[in-house]
Parts: structure tokens; C-alpha cells; sequence
């Protein structure tokens, strides 16, 4: 199978790309939305209408906002020095747009307050949606300052790498969106008559039991990516990303350089790196040690086995030689 790269620099061939992309995605919210890992994902405790509304928000917005930037003529250190706004003010206008359709209201500014003060450092300190790098492709080509993130040559990338891109950042920015959406419900009465009362919430949900499962899973799965996942992928140089596919939501690896968020990791955090350094240089010489031991062991049990046998068959020649003489 060829491997289609994607364009190097501004121009026709890049807006062809970028539009052919999003038709891809569009269609892609007509797939399997069934989270389909381990991994707990906000968007699961609403219906597919609810996903795909979500999903489809979050794209249009993200449409727009190149546009914007192509319009401005954003250069790429300007990408750079406004990625954490550009952001923040995606999460910000997706949530809105999703409020005024479903709600038909706006998002008041004391819950916004509230949501960007609880979503701020979580957004910025992991840069888990990889936005900066997904407008560089998509507003500029294949620029070579953008590929020292990962292993492509300069002017090599995949489109299939970028297509990825995309997709995470959708699926990512809808499961923060509606986790603070859920936050902003206090209790597990007030979020179940939310749920109930807006119609959004499937159908296995729909007691206030099930609903503090959910939500207790979703706190446990946040606490176990942040403080043992997150320093893991950031010491292997990897980035947990989700895909849309015809079996449902999943996630997979890519590789990324990450020497630059080791400043973002909290104590905590820094003491589980610790830790699987300590790992990798105990465990292999733990493995050589029980592994010794299990040859030397195997080669005594091997010796004690045949010298035992040996013994008795010269003890079975030793009482028949001597029956015989009788």
C-alpha cells in the first residue's frame, strides 16, 4: 500500500487535504461511538445523538477557528505563543455552542469561571490534545520545525499521522467538555435530573446508583492517568491517542518527544518516575538473579534425581545378584 505524505507548505494542495480530512471525520460520526477500552470516557453516559452533536460542534468550531488564523495571517510563533488561549477559547466556544442547541441558553459566566479554574492546569500542564502541532500541519504543510516532535523526516509525515491528530483532538475535547458539564452538578440527584431532564443520558444510566458508579469510575480512571499513566507516557516518550473506528472508540501509542513536560510533573508524579527507574534497573538484574538460581536449582534437582535413581537401580542389581545366588 502507498503512503500518501502530507503536503509540505501553504497552497492548494494543503486546503484539498484539509477539506478531504474533515469530510472524512464527519462521516466518521456515523461509525460505531461505543467506547470501545478499559478507559473511561465522560461522553459514555450520554446517547449516540449526544456524541455525535458533541463531536460535530467541536469540528465546525475547529473549522473556524483555522479560518481565523488563515485570516489574521497567524505566523507559526504566533501559533506558539497563543496555543494555551487558542485552547482554552476552543473549549470555551464548543461547550457554549453545545449549551445554546441543547440547552437553549447560554453558558453563564460563573460557570465559566468555575470551569476554566478546575480545567486550566489539567489542559495545559499535559498539552494532551496536541493542538499546537494539528494547526502547524493544518494552516502551514509539513513544516520542519513541527516533525522534531516525532520520528517522520521533514517533509515525510503521513497524512494518516495528522488524520490521528484529529481525531484525538475531537474525542479528547468532547470528554473534557462533558466532564465539566457533569462537575458543575454538585450532586448525584442534581446531575441525575440533569441527565433525565435534558434527555441525554443512555439508557443504562438511568438510575441515580448507576449514575455514582459512573461518576466514581470516572474520578478513580481521572486519578490513575494523571498520577501513574501521565508520568509513564511522558518517561517513555509516548502519547495515549483515540481514534474513531468502524468497532467503536479506541486508543492506541505514538511516539513524541516529551523532555519538555518533565517541568509540568507535580512531586507525585516525579516520585512514580522515580520508581520506574528504579524498575528498569532492578528488574533486569532481579530476572538474571532468579534465572541463575532457577539453573542452579534445576541442575542440583537434575543431580539429586539421577544420583536417587542411579542408587536404586544399583540397590534393585544388588538384591537380585544376591536372590540369584540363594
Amino acid at each position: 500500500m502507498n503512503i500518501q505524505y502530507w503536503p509540505k507548505k501553504q497552497g492548494i494542495e494543503l486546503n484539498m487535504q484539509v477539506s478531504k480530512l474533515f469530510r472524512k471525520l464527519y462521516l466518521k460520526f456515523n461509525y460505531n461511538l461505543y467506547n470501545n477500552t478499559n478507559n473511561v470516557l465522560s461522553i459514555d453516559i450520554v446517547n449516540v445523538h449526544i456524541k455525535k452533536e458533541i463531536f460535530r460542534i467541536i469540528l465546525l468550531e475547529l473549522e473556524i477557528l483555522i479560518l481565523d488564523i488563515i485570516e489574521l495571517d497567524l505566523h507559526l510563533h504566533d501559533l506558539e505563543q497563543l496555543n494555551k488561549k487558542i485552547l482554552i477559547d476552543l473549549v470555551n466556544k464548543s461547550i457554549n455552542n453545545f449549551w445554546i442547541r441543547k440547552i437553549h441558553t447560554t453558558y453563564s459566566t460563573s460557570q465559566h469561571i468555575l470551569l476554566f479554574s478546575q480545567i486550566k492546569n489539567k489542559l495545559l500542564s499535559e498539552d494532551t490534545l496536541l493542538l499546537q502541532d494539528l494547526l502547524v500541519y493544518l494552516v502551514f504543510g509539513d513544516d520542519i520545525k513541527q516533525t522534531t516532535n516525532y520520528l517522520f523526516i521533514s517533509g515525510r509525515t503521513p497524512t494518516k499521522h495528522i488524520e490521528i491528530l484529529l481525531d484525538n483532538l475531537i474525542i479528547q475535547l468532547a470528554d473534557i467538555i462533558f466532564s465539566e458539564i457533569i462537575k458543575t452538578e454538585k450532586s448525584i440527584y442534581s446531575l441525575f435530573s440533569f441527565l433525565m431532564s435534558m434527555q441525554i443520558c443512555k439508557d443504562r444510566y438511568l438510575s441515580t446508583r448507576s449514575l455514582a458508579t459512573f461518576r466514581n469510575n470516572l474520578i478513580w480512571s481521572y486519578y490513575i492517568d494523571f498520577y501513574i499513566r501521565l508520568p509513564k507516557m511522558v518517561y517513555n516518550n509516548r502519547y495515549k491517542v483515540w481514534l474513531f473506528s468502524k468497532d467503536g472508540l479506541k486508543c492506541q501509542y505514538i511516539y513524541a518527544n516529551r523532555k519538555n513536560h518533565l517541568r509540568y510533573l507535580s512531586n507525585i508524579q516525579i516520585v512514580i518516575i522515580t520508581l520506574l527507574e528504579i524498575q528498569d534497573f532492578i528488574l533486569p538484574k532481579l530476572k538474571s538473579l532468579i534465572s541463575l538460581v532457577g539453573k542452579i536449582s534445576l541442575t542440583i534437582f537434575h543431580n539429586l534425581i539421577a544420583y536417587t535413581i542411579s542408587n536404586i537401580l544399583q540397590s534393585i542389581i544388588t538384591i537380585t545378584r544376591y536372590q540369584k545366588k540363594l
